[in-house]
């Protein structure tokens, strides 16, 4: 048995209402079993405003997508907005490709009102 070695990092931090979460590196199937269960333990209701930054972003497969969907589903359960920071050309391509790129409010680069604001970010584990 081999080692995994982590090619991507989760961080996030908080501006007001808002959670703003940093994806990194390859999120591939890897990463989603990795994400998912910090991911579900700060998706908790607590924002009623989600924003997630894909500009760090490297590589997206089936994987990354359906944990950008994940996030989604439950941004959407309890009545709160989700907005996606677009990512890399490489990365968005597979987002566009999938048709996912109408499936969620997309901005070329993080609000105005959240950029430095808030507390540090901190890294998901």
């Amino acid at each position: 048995m081999g080692t995994h070695h982590f090619t991507f990092a989760l961080h996030h931090r908080e501006a007001g209402e808002s959670l703003v979460l940093e994806l990194s590196g390859e999120i591939d199937a890897w990463a989603y079993a990795e994400l998912l269960p910090p991911l579900a333990e700060v998706l908790d209701g607590s924002y009623a405003d989600v924003v997630v930054d894909l500009r760090p972003v490297t590589f997206l497969d089936a994987g990354g997508l359906r944990l950008l969907l994940r996030i989604k589903s439950r941004v959407d359960d309890h009545q709160g907005t989700l907005r996606l920071v677009r990512g890399t050309p490489r990365v968005w391509r597979i987002m566009r490709l999938t048709r996912l790129d109408d499936a969620f409010t997309v901005l070329d680069g993080p609000p105005a009102s959240l950029r430095d604001q808030g507390v540090p970010a901190r890294m998901l584990s």
